[in-house]
């Protein structure tokens, strides 16, 4: 057998899911995109994941990056693609053993061709193939929950819990408010004051995602000088009834799907002392 630690790019996409590198779900968003931006990178990733390390021109039918075919969503997708174009990310990678922080573009270019084939043309940045080439750790993302969710901090959100997921020797991780603010992409001047980050942001987050995924989360509000400074999410594997009921929320109407999962948390979060 050999030595060599397994590599992101090794790791097969399907029909029904997508593979992200670890890299690319821990950023910090310099541009704010929205829950379709981040959506279709994904799914711009997957598309050319075969080839995602060449210096080649990929492509993606129009099609497959919105979920129906309506004129309106047609222009929300050129302007999705647009903000994608001038998107940049904070990522944070480890080189000859020393922590960096890049700031790299999302995409080099993007073409459409005057005769209209329904495709979208682009290219990665060689940033990011890089990156893309070092990684050993990703997160496997389902496409029919990435259509599921609602907003953007749920899509972060579960790409947050997909990578870290599979780790057998961690369930739990803390962060500063800063510091999930920024990995869920809360722009810079919005939801300032903690009570309208967790009600707007955090806790619409948590409950799309524990009753939309593969994977349970929650998480405990740690206090110091009796405000919130620490949010601790914990993370486990769903018991086969738990994916039952996932399968059927997914397979259901989305009207009253925001009812029906607050009623399945299962727990309120908590404080307490750091």
């Amino acid at each position: 057998m050999s030595d060599e630690p397994f590599k992101t790019v090794q790791a097969q996409t399907t029909s029904a899911s997508l593979v992200k590198p670890a890299e690319l779900v821990d950023v910090v968003e310099l541009t704010p995109l929205k829950l379709i931006d981040r959506r279709a990178f994904n799914l711009m990733l997957g598309a050319a994941w075969k080839t995602i390390s060449e210096d080649v021109e990929h492509s993606i039918p129009k099609s497959e990056l919105r979920p129906d075919s309506s004129h309106s969503v047609g222009e929300r997708l050129d302007d999705c693609i647009g903000r994608l174009m001038g998107a940049r990310v904070k990522v944070n990678v480890e080189r000859d053993g020393k922590p960096y922080t890049l700031n790299i573009p999302l995409l080099e270019t993007v073409a459409e061709p005057l005769r209209a084939d329904g495709n979208v043309y682009y290219r990665f940045p060689r940033e990011l193939r890089k990156l893309v080439l070092d990684s050993n750790v990703f997160a496997r993302l389902r496409k029919d929950v990435m259509f599921a969710l609602t907003s953007k901090y749920a899509l972060a959100l579960y790409e947050m819990i997909q990578k870290r997921g599979n780790l057998n020797f961690k369930t739990t991780e803390k962060f500063s408010i800063k510091n999930i603010r920024e990995l869920l992409g809360v722009p810079n001047g919005k939801l300032q004051a903690y009570k309208n980050f967790k009600a707007k942001a955090l806790l619409p987050a948590v409950t799309e995602v524990q009753g939309l995924a593969d994977f349970g989360v929650t998480f405990h509000e740690i206090k110091e000088s009796r405000a919130v400074r620490t949010i601790e999410i914990s993370w486990w594997k769903k018991s086969e009834e738990e994916l039952k009921a996932v399968w059927q929320e997914l397979h259901s109407s989305k009207v009253g799907r925001r009812v029906r999962l607050k009623e399945r948390m299962p727990m309120k979060s908590s404080v307490g002392p750091s």
